[in-house]
């Protein structure tokens, strides 16, 4: 017990000691933090360090180079007006239809296509890009860094002290926990922070609710999307950022400190900028066109099961049924050596031999390409299912992959489904090639005759949630009906 006491005696000196020599008042915020075990010097390094994975991990930097600049002009109009005259800020239009933006230490800052999908104006984009800048200058990032190493040193000392291993790993969980997310705390900062910038840069400092309140929405709809058993798997600006009733408010009542400002909105030169935006995935990504899912660039289409969810990703795109007892397909690709065949590639990297229980169909041809096929039993989210493998030879050294899980209760006509869609692959002619396009974001002034139902019902998708979706894009409450001689954003393909 004695020593015991001791140890964490000495942890708290320890701690107590490292926090008063590294603690320092933020000339944003006015209050002290610790932040000195990521020194402001040693930020822009950590930065760049992360930043090329950021850019991989998101598929890629925009190529439409006018929508880059938009995006770099808003952000440059703000940064004058922030307190931290040492960040050399590099703002990045992301290539991801996911609703994302985030900040690196240094003044790396990160906006996806998602968020531009989801603002009504350019106040409002302007109040993401602040609200991030806010994280900056507040350093957040370094403040939740410098608290997780102290918290893991403390760890450290405890578990060589007291001689278990257990303790230490409990100590480090938490600030695993600590690092997982912004606190709530530094959200509400971050957005008083935004509130004030966009003030002081001449925008409408209410735009900052405007916009959480589009996202509220926008977390509704996902929901309605994925059906109600399940959500959405991608990472989201809601996962690390937390809408909350209460941001929205606080928003507002900050907004409310700021007046006498020019209060610019600028929807119309917003709606311009992103008009023929790509909306959803990209071409260079694949995007789904009613229930195909189509690759330009890489030249094939194949079929999936009506009204399954879908998330689509560098590393495979997934079609899942609404129902848990439903069934599920993953489709990938992988890299085989041109001497092996599609039967022992199969066999030898994908079940890695153990064909201990597989039903082998051996080879065949599909829609002209040589397959191999075998299926085994497994459970899948705790379901018994039969599992079958299809492994397309696209050419010498590229193989495309089905998996495809159907659990043994599964109905006739989705079993029927799912089978034909691990089938359906197929090569993409040059016509068939230039026919599908991606969707893409436009807009219409409204005209007397023009209502919420005659836009939706004009959007690409077959999934009944049409009038919610152009609400959600439009900033529109449930009740709110279209305006004459107003601009709204419209989705096309």
């Amino acid at each position: 017990m004695t020593k015991l006491r001791t140890t964490f005696k000495t942890i708290l000196l320890t701690s107590t000691l490292i926090t008063m020599a590294a603690c320092s008042t933020n000339q944003a915020t006015g209050r002290s933090q610790f932040t000195g075990l990521m020194p402001a010097s040693s930020e822009a390094s950590i930065g760049a360090q992360e930043h090329e994975k950021i850019i991989a991990e998101y598929g890629g930097v925009i190529k439409n180079q006018s929508l880059q600049n938009y995006v770099t002009s808003v952000g440059r109009k703000i940064v004058p007006n922030t307190e931290r005259q040492d960040v050399q800020y590099t703002f990045t239009l992301l290539d991801s239809p996911v609703v994302n933006a985030f900040a690196l230490p240094g003044g790396y800052v990160y906006v996806t296509r998602g968020i531009l999908t989801l603002a009504n104006s350019e106040a409002e984009l302007a109040a993401v890009m602040a609200h991030e800048i806010g994280h900056v200058t507040a350093r957040h990032s370094a403040e939740r860094y410098s608290t997780s190493i102290l918290t893991g040193l403390g760890a450290t000392i405890a578990s060589a002290a007291i001689g278990s291993q257990g303790v230490g790993q409990a100590l480090g969980l938490g600030a695993n926990l600590y690092l997982s997310s912004y606190s709530r705390s530094q959200e509400h900062e971050a957005d008083d922070l935004g509130v004030r910038y966009l003030s002081k840069t001449g925008y409408d400092p209410i735009a900052m609710a405007g916009f959480l309140k589009s996202l509220e929405a926008s977390s509704k709809l996902d929901a309605a999307e994925a059906g109600s058993e399940g959500g959405n798997d991608a990472p989201s600006y809601f996962s690390t950022h937390p809408v909350t009733s209460q941001r929205i408010s606080q928003s507002t009542s900050e907004a409310g400190k700021y007046t006498g400002g020019k209060n610019k909105i600028n929807r119309i030169e917003y709606m311009k900028a992103i008009n023929g935006m790509t909306v959803g995935d990209s071409a260079s990504q694949g995007f789904v066109i009613d229930n195909t899912f189509v690759h330009t660039d890489l030249g094939f289409a194949f079929d999936i099961p009506n009204n399954y969810k879908t998330q689509n990703s560098a590393q495979a795109f997934i079609a899942q049924s609404k129902s848990s007892n439903g069934g599920t397909v993953i489709f990938n690709g992988a890299s085989k050596s041109p001497s092996q065949s599609i039967d022992n590639f199969l066999r030898q990297n994908v079940l890695k031999g153990d064909m201990a229980g597989a039903r082998d169909f051996g080879t065949n041809t599909v829609n002209g390409i040589k397959t191999a096929s075998v299926e085994k039993t497994g459970t899948v989210n705790g379901v018994k299912s039969n599992i079958r493998i299809i492994a397309y030879e696209w050419d010498a050294d590229t193989v495309y992959q089905f998996t495809i899980a159907m659990p043994e209760r599964i109905g006739a006509s989705e079993l029927s489904e799912l089978q034909r869609s691990g089938l359906s692959l197929k090569r993409l002619s040059s016509s068939e090639k230039t026919k599908y396009r991606p969707k893409k974001m436009s807009f219409r002034v409204a005209s007397s005759g023009d209502s919420v139902q005659s836009y939706a019902k004009r959007f690409p998708y077959n999934d009944g949630l049409n009038e919610m979706r152009f609400r959600t894009i439009n900033g529109m409450s449930p009740t709110e009906q279209v305006r004459s001689n107003q601009a709204y954003k419209v989705i096309t393909q």
